[in-house]
């Protein structure tokens, strides 16, 4: 993918912006936020996750010797930990925050489009990009088949990206000169905030249909988790919400939405 000019923060910017406590050197400069060990190198700060299969805290010293400014984590810092240490209630939140915050609030400088469903979000995640393609525009595109950025192309590892590597994809959008970014917002993303602090100018609803009973447990889990896309759960509502209302829950959405 299209290498990006390094954006940045202090160390102390990102623990205002996430609401923690820093512990360690705060005017050091941050350049990215991964939650990936193998992608933090100089300059990265780095999201410890606690999760289901295993603990990123165990990275910690790997991604310190790669050259990494700190951590972010929900844990307290280690009596023998030397970089900086920012714990927070909520590490996936937060994480959210600080790629925003060093990558400058790339959603801003665009025009994205964030679609969710049960059925239709590809097809649809398609059409919408193929507007300004047929006007000769770059556009940037994550969803369940493949992540674009221009005439680049990559396999998608999963729906909906994690929060600091779509902040990085929205940054290197913008720098291609894409005026229109076009993303999957999957229902279990939305839980982990992967979607959070994005500005979006169109909120779409395809349809609610029964589907992720596994993650979600009951289907009133499942359109509550939906809903985060339209109700500013995310960090901000959208500009334009686009709603079928063909689908009983639509009109559920669109009347609450209309009403408040």
């Amino acid at each position: 993918m299209v290498q990006s000019g390094k954006q940045s923060a202090t160390v102390s910017q990102l623990a205002e912006a996430t609401g923690g406590e820093l512990i360690g050197y705060a005017d050091d400069l941050v350049t990215d936020v991964t939650h990936d060990s193998r992608q933090a190198g100089a300059g990265s700060l780095f999201g410890a996750v606690c999760g289901e299969l295993f603990d990123a805290h165990k990275f910690i010293p790997q991604v310190m010797q790669q050259g990494a400014v700190g951590v972010i984590s929900e844990l307290d810092r280690p009596a023998n930990f030397t970089g900086a240490w920012i714990r927070v209630e909520n590490v996936r939140r937060a994480m959210a925050l600080a790629a925003a915050e060093v990558h400058h609030h790339p959603s801003r400088e665009l025009n994205l489009v964030g679609i969710t469903g049960t059925n239709g979000k590809t097809t649809t995640a398609y059409l919408v990009a193929a507007i300004p393609e047929a006007a000769g525009e770059p556009v940037a595109m994550t969803g369940t088949v493949e992540y674009r950025l221009g005439n680049e192309r990559k396999k998608a590892g999963r729906t909906t990206p994690e929060a600091t590597e779509m902040q990085r994809l929205l940054r290197r959008a913008v720098e291609i000169g894409c005026q229109t970014a076009v993303m999957e917002c999957s229902s279990q993303a939305m839980d982990f905030h992967r979607c959070d602090e994005m500005e979006y100018a169109v909120a779409v609803f395809t349809n609610l249909t029964r589907d992720h009973l596994d993650y979600h447990k009951t289907m009133e889990n499942y359109w509550v988790a939906k809903q985060r896309l339209f109700d500013g759960r995310l960090g901000s509502r959208p500009k334009t919400s686009v709603i079928n209302v063909d689908d009983a829950h639509g009109v559920e959405l669109a009347d609450r939405l209309k009403n408040e």
